[in-house]
């Protein structure tokens, strides 16, 4: 079984945004509690658990605590639990060393389980609120409700995010029918480019609302801290990062909704953006295209859809390499956006003939599928497993 997060915004009234604020306090605190607690343990020599500090909270909470009870049970919880997640990312190398959260500073949110979750159509039960909560939409998606994550934006909305379990005969509305190839080169100048001809213009979205964002930047600035007028300013500065966000995630919702519709294979490449941010010319309109963005939204659709996301390595010379002959350059300066072959004397655009090279890339997994008489689309085995492709297996030797 699939499982798939559903972010909708609710609207509290001013009882339910008192208990949700009460709750994500809780949260932050029984964290902070925590990560106290750890590094004391630490440092006397022992090996602290995020178990063994979750019981030695539930033990003394009613005690020292009372006021955790004004809450869910879960918001404290799992909010240890995640503690003890960070220490593992962090002990595996994967994330930094886990800090302190400040109120106003960090992001607000805490957990429900789905035992203490009631829905009825648009509106949202919580335990120990009288009234339910508003939601902008239903539940557009069939199956098992797992849990719920509610969160506060720096502009000061609230969203509940749904982790539901999808049903076997749910639909994918963009669910892919045919056997198509496309390979896709993303770049600054033109979002997306795709073999087939397919190309999406890049919305530059902070470059478009670069003025609104300094004036607001600058008013926030002269406003004295802790005034009422600072926390407007923080909002008003909130809600034009917010639009700028949008903007480029609608753009990429277009561009991957529309490929796992209508290809079965996608062609990308392996790009190491953090690696290319380094480049102090070109970091901010990297930053502004949300190259990752992408690569989330199609790994996750494709998923839904049928569709299968072939990745190239990361030094594919998809640029360099003729995708007529195979001639590969030696070098190509970015600046150069079209070049000739001198093996075969094709005119290549340097976007075109990258989305060519991908698109032979797929093709070739996919035959790789077909050369072993499997189905195009990979079969589930076993829960959140995927049956991996056989390959062929080729006579090597004189018999």
């Amino acid at each position: 079984m699939t499982n798939l997060a559903h972010k909708i915004r609710i609207y509290p009234n001013l009882t339910a945004e008192v208990y949700l604020a009460k709750s994500c306090g809780t949260a932050r605190f029984a964290w902070n509690w925590a990560l106290s607690k750890w590094k004391n343990l630490y440092s006397r020599g022992e090996k602290p658990s995020a178990f063994s500090i979750s019981r030695e909270f539930n033990a003394c909470k009613n005690s020292e605590f009372p006021w955790t009870a004004e809450v869910s049970k879960y918001a404290p919880q799992r909010s240890i639990l995640d503690l003890g997640d960070g220490f593992n990312c962090f002990f595996k190398k994967q994330a930094k060393y886990p800090r302190f959260k400040k109120k106003g500073r960090s992001k607000d949110s805490f957990y429900l389980g789905n035992d203490v979750l009631k829905i009825s159509g648009k509106y949202l039960k919580l335990p120990k609120l009288e009234k339910p909560i508003k939601m902008a939409e239903t539940i557009r998606f069939p199956g098992r409700l797992l849990s719920c994550t509610i969160s506060r934006d720096a502009a000061g909305d609230w969203y509940a995010s749904f982790n539901i379990e999808l049903s076997e005969d749910y639909v994918y509305p963009h669910k892919c029918e045919n056997q198509a190839v496309v390979g896709v080169d993303i770049g600054l100048k033109t979002l997306a480019t795709c073999s087939d001809g397919s190309k999406f213009d890049n919305p530059r979205a902070l470059r478009a609302s670069e003025r609104r964002i300094r004036r607001r930047s600058q008013s926030l600035a002269r406003k004295k801290a802790g005034s009422k007028n600072r926390a407007k300013a923080k909002i008003s500065l909130a809600k034009a990062h917010r639009k700028v966000t949008r903007i480029r995630q609608g753009a990429w919702h277009n561009v991957t909704s529309w490929l796992v519709k209508n290809f079965r294979f996608i062609g990308i490449e392996d790009l190491n953006v953090r690696g290319m941010t380094k480049n102090h010319c070109l970091a901010r309109s990297l930053a502004d295209a949300a190259f990752g963005e992408f690569k989330r939204q199609v790994t996750y659709k494709s998923k839904l859809s049928g569709s299968n996301v072939v990745t190239a390595d990361r030094f594919y010379p998809s640029s360099k390499l003729c995708s007529c002959c195979g001639f590969k350059l030696d070098e190509l300066d970015l600046s150069v956006r079209g070049w000739a072959c001198p093996q075969c004397g094709v005119v290549h655009d340097r976007d075109e003939n990258a989305s060519e090279n991908l698109k032979l890339v797929a093709a070739g997994y996919a035959e790789t599928l077909n050369a072993c008489g499997e189905s195009v689309s990979p079969k589930p085995i076993r829960k959140n497993r995927w049956r991996r492709p056989s390959v062929k297996q080729e006579c090597s030797g004189v018999l």
